[in-house]
């Protein structure tokens, strides 16, 4: 069967702004990935059930929020599950979305999930690349769930440096090449009875949350609007040619759905005029910080503030907080945003939202938030 999107979950992800971090659970059918996925999301977000009949079909999805955007959780369909009906959508996803992909098989590390994480690798293969594109580097967190046998640390480096027969140490060599060693781990999980649980979990946990960083297309962070433009265009792709080409995904969602729109918004804005006044050099030295001047409204002199985007008049911070306590004005789109969305650009000296800035490959400090404030 050809994978549908639905338009409800589509939606969701849409009206996220960046940035994205996106996390995959992956892996056997009937392995608990949903019981995972919920610990994260919060108890009962995905459906779970012990019967033999899989529960998740297709992708699930959730949206968390985590400082400084979002996690959109992918709770994916089991892939070995003989009453199952697995999609190739599901692996194109992960494959091209998770930052942090969770591979989950139950109760051991057996050499039947060693080859099943190997044979999802090869399925990248309906990810046609000529260069111009490149996947997101991703962390892969092998998950043993209810685990019935004593792992140590390093059970998946071992598992990989398993000398075996010729095919078997094929699909290890592939393991090892897509994931380096500084971007895989192993963790055992018991069962949630077991005095040693929480430990457990918070230790996969944390795990996850720092493999989760924001998704890019190139050096471009992505929006929600951005990566429901990919999922779309990932299911037209796989309905008429069976393939997922990642140069045209790029293309389609840079320059057709940002690019040309962000040209016109710039005319119309006159942000073109703005930038007339600054030299090549200063545009490159663009970057998020504090910007000092003498307020127009209170008369502080040498104090921290910004210009405003519509008369180019300096006003300190407090005066904005008198103004303006919950939103502010984007300086480049003209759109209004919370406090917390954006940050002070250096070169323009003025407010931008944090989508903004992360389309133009502005760098952002995520410890530091709008106030100054450290995390």
């Amino acid at each position: 069967d050809r994978p549908v999107i639905c338009e409800e979950g589509l939606e969701a992800i849409r009206q996220l702004p960046g940035p994205v971090c996106p996390v995959a659970f992956v892996g056997d059918g009937r392995s608990g990935k949903s019981y995972l996925a919920s610990k994260i999301a919060g108890e009962g977000t995905f459906a779970t059930d012990d019967s033999d009949v899989a529960v998740t079909e297709g992708i699930d999805v959730a949206v968390l929020p985590s400082h400084p955007g979002h996690l959109l959780i992918f709770d994916c369909e089991g892939g070995n599950n003989a009453l199952s009906k697995s999609h190739s959508i599901v692996t194109v996803v992960g494959a091209l979305l998770a930052t942090a992909l969770v591979f989950v098989t139950d109760g051991k590390a057996s050499e039947a999930a060693v080859e099943a994480l190997a044979h999802m690798l090869q399925e990248r293969s309906l990810i046609k690349c000529d260069g111009t594109g490149s996947l997101q580097a991703q962390t892969l967190l092998f998950v043993v769930n209810q685990n019935r046998l004593r792992y140590s640390d390093d059970a998946l480096e071992s598992i990989l440096a398993a000398k075996k027969d010729e095919e078997a140490v094929e699909l290890r060599s592939l393991i090892s090449a897509s994931y380096p060693e500084d971007r895989r781990g192993f963790f055992s999980v018991p069962s949630d009875n077991r005095r040693d649980f929480e430990e457990r979990w918070e230790k996969l946990h944390s795990a996850i949350t720092d493999a989760a960083l924001p998704l890019r297309m190139g050096k471009l962070w992505m929006t929600g609007a951005q990566v429901a433009e990919m999922l779309s265009h990932v299911e037209q792709l796989l309905r008429k040619h069976g393939t997922v080409s990642l140069p045209s995904l790029h293309r389609h969602v840079i320059l057709d759905s940002w690019l040309k729109p962000t040209v016109g918004q710039v005319l119309s804005s006159r942000m073109d005029k703005l930038l007339e006044g600054f030299a090549e050099e200063e545009l490159a030295t663009q970057r998020v910080g504090f910007v000092r001047g003498s307020c127009t409204q209170c008369g502080a002199a040498d104090t921290d503030g910004w210009l405003d985007p519509d008369v180019d008049d300096f006003f300190c911070r407090a005066c904005w907080r008198q103004f303006s306590p919950k939103v502010l004005k984007c300086g480049f789109c003209g759109c209004f945003h919370p406090w917390a969305r954006g940050r002070v650009e250096q070169v323009t000296k003025m407010w931008h939202c944090m989508d903004c800035l992360m389309q133009l490959g502005i760098e952002i400090d995520l410890d530091v938030d709008a106030d100054g404030g450290v995390h």
